[in-house]
């Protein structure tokens, strides 16, 4: 077999098996797409959409936003900066929508450049299905996202739950 044969053969052998793979637990909603995450347990742990596509979340994690909702039905946010932009540990993230004051959560810095909001208030839960935008600050760095369709988002964030989240 010439060697481009076999190059290409075994590129469509590993697509092919990673394909349902990578499928298994995808998820999309208007533009935004996710997955349900799960634990080094393989127990799951949340259901999350990304205000891009899971490609173009491989190809850069800087500068997007992903909202989660857990088996509990807590909604909180994961905000991605840019690199170096944040000290891990915990820190606040202030969540401002359209015009509404800002409001400060408590949340974690898991690298230089994304923090976890585990869970929002009800209040701001409300607020953020019917938001156009939101500013999230941490550490003095602020990123601006557009997420007109978030109501639609968390709707499918809460399917995403009742399909793949744990079975009473």
């Amino acid at each position: 077999m010439r060697p481009w044969t076999r190059a290409a053969l075994l590129a469509l052998v590993l697509a092919l098996a990673a394909a349902p793979a990578a499928a298994q637990n995808q998820i999309a909603q208007d533009g935004w797409e996710g997955f349900a995450m799960r634990d080094a347990n393989n127990n799951f742990d949340r259901c999350v959409l990304y205000n891009r596509t899971v490609a173009a979340l491989t190809v850069s994690p800087y500068e997007m936003l992903g909202i989660t909702r857990d088996a509990g039905g807590r909604i909180g946010l994961l905000v991605f900066y840019d690199p170096r932009d944040l000290t891990r540990g915990k820190t606040t993230v202030r969540i401002k929508l359209d015009q509404r004051p800002a409001t400060s959560f408590p949340g974690e810095a898991l690298s230089d450049f994304h923090v976890d909001v585990p869970a929002l208030d009800a209040d701001t839960v409300t607020a953020l299905r019917n938001a156009k935008t939101m500013d999230a600050t941490t550490g003095g760095h602020t990123m601006h996202f557009d997420v007109g369709n978030a109501g639609a988002v968390l709707e499918r964030l809460d399917t995403c739950v009742k399909i793949y989240g744990p079975k009473s």
